[in-house]
């Protein structure tokens, strides 16, 4: 972007992607170009779609999924983007007080969704891609513990039940095991808990688990450092506002008002294997760093780990006792509960015999007694 002979690299190419970014390097531009040097940042889930009038508008980009507007209001500048339910605000100014206040009426013009009208919650997924670590944002339908309880054998539901409700995390940096046969219902149980917590933590779903604990530090690092405005990390932003002499104002630090975040890894038994510190290196020891290591220390963050594998086959250092803070078994459920299961499903007639829940929905929904449901990923029922 050039003005007056300056020019400002956001390091992206001429595509889709940099045309996006366009107001946040104009936003930096003017800024220094202004000598604005107090500079804030934050983001939030919203409700709210679309960008209103909040000043004079410079510039505009809209697409399907994204909007970004750069927008200037009595001696202050600001740019707001909106993105998969989410609200991303950076704010630069002269005085400190004027830019507060300038997120005071971003707060009231982007209120937070409420999710006991709609039933879902904003879920933060992350993938690593060739400009780094790269956070999306959706918002997914979720059920209540109380809807979902009757899918689990007995000794399940109470130890599932205790989480739900009653689970409260001490220090950062504790790590949850889920295990059982793939069909068991560890994701309806997942996004249950998604709800159940949905007043005191953010859920961040790592969808390449195998990168997060592989050859990519900056990848673990970026997500359990994440700054309120992922965009000043992807595009190089930060370093930008750096080196243009502006200070950055540090968030509250107040650990009762920072939220609780849960890195989700489905799936992961390969990470936690016995072998594992033999076929991904250095990708155990990072996780149990994360889980009650230095790195975890002082972090609000709870690992929340699903796995296909037996307990017996995990790795000693991740299923000994202590590890984790909760450690719960998917199994299938008894004759008894499957038959009841299935009579509260409409299914009177049922050969006998212990089931795994898929084996339950495919019998209501494909009419086969003992068949086998598709698998249940994190965004479908």
């Amino acid at each position: 972007m050039t003005e007056n002979g300056k020019k400002f690299d956001l390091g992206v190419g001429y595509d889709l992607q940099g045309v996006e970014s366009m107001p946040f390097g104009r936003f930096l531009d003017l800024a220094a170009e202004r000598g604005l040097s107090e500079l804030r940042l934050d983001s939030w889930p919203t409700g709210t779609t679309e960008i209103p009038e909040l000043g004079e508008r410079l510039l505009r980009i809209k697409t399907r999924t994204h909007e970004a507007c750069l927008i200037a209001q009595d001696g202050l500048l600001a740019h707001v983007s909106i993105a998969g339910a989410h609200l991303h605000a950076v704010a630069a100014g002269k005085e400190a007080g004027a830019v507060d206040r300038l997120f005071d009426s971003l707060h009231e013009h982007f209120p937070p969704p409420d999710p006991s009208s709609t039933h879902e919650v904003p879920v933060t997924f992350w993938t690593y891609g060739p400009h780094g670590p790269q956070p999306s944002w959706r918002s997914i339908g979720v059920p209540g513990w109380e809807e979902i309880e009757g899918n689990y054998t007995a000794q399940t539901r109470d130890n599932l039940a205790v989480i739900m409700r009653d689970f409260k995390p001490a220090h950062g940096g504790q790590l949850i095991l889920w295990h059982g046969q793939a069909g068991t219902g560890k994701t309806f149980a997942l996004r249950a808990l998604a709800w159940e917590w949905r007043e005191w933590c953010q859920l961040h779903y790592i969808v390449d688990p195998d990168s997060f604990f592989g050859a990519h530090a900056d990848y673990l690092m970026s997500v359990l450092m994440q700054p309120a405005f992922p965009m000043m990390v992807s595009r190089g932003g930060m370093i930008a506002a750096y080196t243009m002499g502006m200070s950055i104002e540090e968030e509250d630090n107040e650990e009762q008002e920072r939220a609780w975040r849960v890195l989700v890894l489905e799936d992961t038994g390969e990470l936690l294997s016995a072998d594992a510190r033999a076929s991904m290196g250095q990708g155990l020891s990072r996780f149990l760093n994360v889980v009650d290591g230095l790195i975890g220390q002082g972090l609000r963050v709870l690992a929340l780990v699903t796995t296909n594998e037996e307990i017996r086959r995990l790795h000693p250092a991740v299923a000994r006792p202590g590890r984790a803070a909760a450690n719960v078994e998917f199994g299938a459920l008894s004759t008894d509960e499957a038959e009841a299961w299935l009579a509260a499903h409409g299914v009177e007639e049922a050969p006998p015999g212990p089931r795994i829940l898929a084996e339950l929905y495919a019998e209501i929904e494909d009419g086969v007694p003992g068949g086998v449901a598709p698998s249940i990923g994190f965004g479908d029922r």
